[in-house]
């Protein structure tokens, strides 16, 4: 079954290679269908550097591909190879200080098909593409011209970075340059992001495979690699998306500092002032991205892409092949997630951290709510705060009641599930002990985990805020149907003092919501067609745009009589923005999955309609977007 956010099948017609293919030259190129690829952590350079030449060899070749390493089958891939090793997945990392020249062979092992590579030139737009008829090979020199993360690929269906999906998908690998006389970080880790989308077709060739894979440095969760630290340390991290798909990544219980993004070709390294923290940062197809974060509190945490087909086992796989299963709730880390999740465990050798006191400042009782539907029908489900007296058990707010608290107080959140099937909470972005953080099974230190918040069951979450803007917190349960039910809803976090004004604090919250048909339809605010707001001209509001879809990204725009309005951007998932980003801008951007920007906004004298476009993948039609209007008024 092809997977539902899928957005392009490519049937290649493949002839399957012998286990051994010669080039025009007597070197052996290593590579068929039986030969598993290695995971490649991106931790050991490939080449030989002397004296300031790199010398490589590459090879295209068949392979097969094992995500999941704890299985017999393999599916039948692409990939890279350094001359005369295992082919590996992502392909062998590129890493050289600036200024060095690369010297590359690369040989086509592939006997059915031309390789066309792209970006191997690294950082030369407009002249990084060359191909090599099968069998044959081809040599490049070159001088990167700066320093940043790159990526190079291949394919071998004349695809495009943003529809390559079949077979060749797995063509990709890593480029780092080094800024000249710099030391790398020995810790710092390279992660590659890698995707294949492939529907059998009876009438090609074999094999004949239905694959969708998708993976951290060749594994998919839980077999992708667990990272350590010590209370103190500094991570520093390179992702590249080798893939179609956007990607937003999101790390739970920190902030992270983005030094550096880039489209795969230009790198951007960020000047001190223009570094801005996030805890989800998204990356389009082909981009990558540089971030460091300190780690000051221990304990188990994930890293993960947002978007939730990413995230857990699709097509649903039986216990018997490969042990996964989306609705294992008791199981959850190990069962019901898969794909783009990273673990990080970080441990405290000295001893010295103490957990913050617990001062009852602030105590809010949460409630999980459900309102059944009709036989057929999606349930309605959300997060319901108690004001007063308690609230009906069949009452649900979709997106759920906002939860206001102020930075540094501490505060007390007692959760009452009154679902019929187990949950959990996480609060996404704050940053908190890892026991609350609400990854049921995972989340923890030592012997203390998060739990599984059972039917009728309760448990008491703390956190104190260190900083002011919005956030959100959702289940991270059986999301594809708990998210889509509703359960999600605003964080909002005020700075001391502060007063929250609801009539010039405007939350846009898009999510699912339950429709007529039994499934989910998206929603502003909860509702498919917002209601006008009234908003008085030269007053100055402050917009909290929140993505909770489970997929894809959405672009936003702000207009009045079809001119793009002009906002200030604020704070970027709840940490304030620096000045040299704070200017006036064209209000218009994309957010992806899990992403909170909050931005100042003037309203003119006459009507203003926030559009909310959601983007679906290449060759699907678009639907009708969501359209906030802001009627003026005096």
């Amino acid at each position: 079954m092809k997977n539902p956010f899928a957005i392009l099948a490519v049937a290649i017609v493949v002839a399957l290679s012998s286990s051994c293919v010669r080039g025009p030259s007597s070197a052996l190129i290593v590579g068929s269908p039986t030969t598993i690829a290695l995971a490649n952590d991106n931790r050991v350079p490939a080449g030989t550097l002397r004296n300031g030449v790199l010398r490589l060899d590459l090879d295209a070749v068949w392979a097969g591909w094992r995500p999941d390493a704890d299985v017999d089958t393999a599916v039948t891939v692409r990939s890279f190879a350094e001359r005369g090793e295992l082919p590996t997945i992502p392909g062998p990392l590129v890493r050289i200080p600036h200024g060095t020249e690369i010297r590359a062979t690369v040989r086509n092992g592939m006997a059915d098909s031309t390789l066309i590579v792209h970006g191997l030139r690294a950082g030369a737009i407009g002249q990084d593409t060359f191909s090599v008829a099968p069998g044959g090979s081809r040599e490049i020199t070159f001088t990167p011209p700066s320093a940043g993360t790159f990526l190079y690929w291949g394919t071998t269906s004349h695809s495009s970075a943003t529809t390559g999906t079949g077979r060749d998908g797995l063509l990709s690998g890593a480029i780092v340059v080094d800024p000249a006389g710099a030391v790398p970080d020995p810790r710092e880790r390279v992660f590659v992001i890698s995707l294949i989308d492939h529907l059998s077709d009876s009438s090609l060739p074999p094999p004949h495979e239905e694959i969708w894979e998708i993976a951290v440095n060749g594994r998919s969760w839980p077999h992708t690699e667990r990272l350590s630290y010590a209370m103190g340390d500094t991570a520093r991290w390179r992702f590249i998306n080798a893939t179609n798909r956007p990607h937003p990544m999101h790390l739970h219980g920190f902030h992270f500092l983005v030094t550096a993004k880039g489209d795969g070709a230009v790198d951007t390294a960020y000047a001190s002032d223009k570094r801005r923290y996030a805890v989800t940062e998204l990356m389009n197809p082909g981009s990558t991205f540089r971030l460091e974060w300190s780690l000051t509190r221990p304990g188990k945490w994930l890293v993960h892409c947002h978007m939730i087909p990413h995230i857990v086992p699709y097509p649903e796989r039986p216990d018997s092949t490969r042990h996964h299963d989306v609705h294992a709730v008791e199981r959850h880390p190990l069962e019901s997630m898969a794909g783009l999740v990273l673990g990080v465990d970080v441990t405290d050798p000295a001893g010295s951290y103490t957990a913050p006191a617990e001062p009852e400042v602030a105590t809010h009782r949460l409630f999980i709510q459900e309102a059944r539907g009709a036989p057929g029908m999606r349930s309605r489900k959300g997060y319901v705060l108690q004001r007063g007296v308690e609230p009906g058990a069949d009452s649900v707010a979709i997106p759920g009641t906002p939860l206001v608290v102020v930075r540094g107080q501490r505060n007390r959140v007692t959760i009452v599930n009154r679902l019929r099937t187990p949950t959990s909470v996480h609060w996404h972005g704050m940053e908190l002990e890892s026991v609350f953080d609400g990854v049921a099974g995972f989340s923890g230190l030592g012997s203390a985990r998060a739990p599984l918040l059972a039917p009728g069951d309760s448990f008491v979450v703390w956190f104190t805020p260190p900083r002011a803007g919005t956030y959100m917190f959702h289940s991270h349960m059986d999301e594809e149907d708990q998210i889509a039910s509703g359960m999600y809803a605003p964080l909002i976090v005020l700075e001391p003092g502060e007063v929250y004004d609801p009539s010039s604090d405007l939350t846009m919250m898009v999510g699912l919501l339950p429709n007529e048909r039994g499934g989910s339809g998206r929603a502003l605010n909860g509702a498919r067609t917002p209601a006008p707001m009234r908003v008085q001209p030269g007053k100055t509001y402050r917009l909290r745009l929140i993505n909770m879809l489970p997929a894809p990204r959405i672009h936003v725009q702000l207009a009045a009589d079809s001119t793009v309005q002009l906002w200030r951007l604020v704070s970027k998932d709840g940490a304030t923005s620096p000045p040299a980003l704070t200017a006036p801008r064209p209000a218009s951007l994309f957010i992806g999955v899990g992403e909170a920007y909050d931005f100042s906004w003037t309203a003119p004298a006459s009507e203003s309609v926030l559009k909310i476009q959601v983007m679906m993948p290449s060759g699907e039609p678009l639907p009708a977007p969501l359209l906030q209007r802001f009627i003026a008024a005096p």
